[in-house]
């Protein structure tokens, strides 16, 4: 018996593992009938700063950043739409501000009631890995629901 996904998620943050989870994403939404797509990308407030020197980003500039994200998310849905991928009605985006971590796992997960992640390894080093950790092992770890990895492969290019 193989699983009827509903509600699927995937969080996009404009890194090639995250473009995979987008593809992977909407292939799994096509082949579940009636399901939708629900895109996610989270500003992390914490990583607003000019050049990791400390100085915040006033709030008109985070204002610029929200509007220029909006037409990124508006964006791919209409090209998404456009490419016959899926219907208009199977696919919503939105934006979040916070720790991508628990926006996906506690706010918007439970919110959305989605039934399946979809997430892209990391797109992070080593020791950046070390430092913060990552997002896609966290979701993994706490998820209360499916989660597949879309695993990049830098050979695929």
């Amino acid at each position: 018996m193989t699983q009827e996904y509903k509600r699927i998620l995937v969080a996009v943050d404009g890194s090639e593992g995250s473009d995979v989870a987008l593809k992977t994403a909407i292939e799994t939404t096509k082949r579940h009938k009636d399901s939708h797509l629900d895109i996610l990308r989270v500003l992390d407030l914490n990583s607003f700063e000019y050049g990791g020197a400390g100085i915040a980003l006033d709030g008109h500039q985070i204002y610029e950043v929200e509007q220029a994200n909006e037409k990124y998310l508006t964006d791919l849905k209409e090209d998404i739409v456009k490419k016959g991928y899926l219907k208009e009605d199977q696919v919503s985006v939105h934006l979040r501000f916070g720790n991508p971590k628990m926006v996906i796992t506690q706010d918007f997960q439970p919110e959305y009631k989605n039934d399946l992640i979809v997430i892209g390894s990391t797109g992070k080093n080593f020791i950046q890995r070390l430092v913060v950790g990552s997002v896609a092992s966290y979701v993994i770890q706490t998820a209360k629901c499916d989660v597949l990895m879309a695993k990049y492969n830098k050979d695929d290019k």
